[in-house]
């Protein structure tokens, strides 16, 4: 998400403290500037993920997770079968930028239904932790995007349209193409989302095939999940998850 959280009418709120992704029914307050959120938000998931001290917000403390009840029988993520149906997300004998913007258009809609609904009902309901959580590979940059949206609350979305669309992006290079990660350097597109901001943002992007478990509703029908999402603070291309 990026408007530096989007909003900006005075709201008031329960009395509430960070809200914990195993906490969601608080009203909370989240994103001030779309563009400026989506991106500082993108920024910090970066530094959540990597853990680097060369990415912004990495001194920070480090964002609580969401504690998942035990499970008998853990499921594991599978990469999304090649198929010759009309699927538009089963995997091509050849990966390339196409499939994956077909991929992250999907992954961007879920995040825009999700903003739209905290918008609507200024607060963050189960549904938009179940639509958040099927898109991250776990549940570090869950908790970033629900503080981003809690930033944003706070400060009245004053910086977002009054109905938001959804982020554009699009793969400006492919760095390293597996059936099991895909790794790559995307513009990001806010225009939609927040006043006055950026259509061109450099960010990079890893996707993993969707653990089944982080997505019991079926909300994310792309199979695949952000292992990576954001930029270093210095905009160089951050380690690649993929390489291993």
């Amino acid at each position: 998400m990026a408007p530096e959280s989007l909003g900006a009418r005075e709201h008031t709120f329960a009395p509430c403290q960070r809200v914990k992704v195993h906490d969601m029914l608080c009203p909370v307050a989240r994103r001030t500037a779309i563009p400026a959120v989506l991106a500082a938000l993108a920024l910090t998931a970066s530094a959540a993920c990597s853990g680097g001290a060369a990415d912004k917000g990495s001194a920070g403390a480090n964002p609580t997770l969401a504690t998942d009840p035990p499970r008998t029988n853990p499921t594991v993520a599978t990469v999304p079968s090649a198929t010759t149906t009309t699927n538009p997300y089963a995997v091509p004998a050849v990966i390339d930028a196409a499939y994956v913007n077909r991929v992250l258009a999907g992954l961007d809609a879920i995040t825009g239904d999700a903003v739209r609904i905290v918008l609507q009902t200024r607060s963050i309901p189960r549904e938009v932790y179940d639509r958040l959580r099927a898109i991250y590979s776990n549940d570090k940059w869950l908790q970033v995007d629900i503080d981003g949206l809690q930033s944003d609350m706070r400060n009245g979305f004053v910086t977002y349209r009054q109905s938001p669309g959804n982020q554009v992006t699009t793969v400006t290079q492919l760095i390293t193409i597996k059936r099991e990660c895909i790794f790559a350097r995307v513009n990001r597109d806010y225009s939609a989302i927040g006043l006055n901001s950026s259509a061109s943002d450099i960010q990079w992007i890893a996707l993993t095939p969707l653990d089944p478990s982080r997505d019991i509703t079926g909300y994310n029908g792309t199979r695949w999940s952000f292992a990576y999402n954001g930029y270093t603070s210095n905009r160089t291309q951050p380690a690649d998850p993929c390489a291993s």
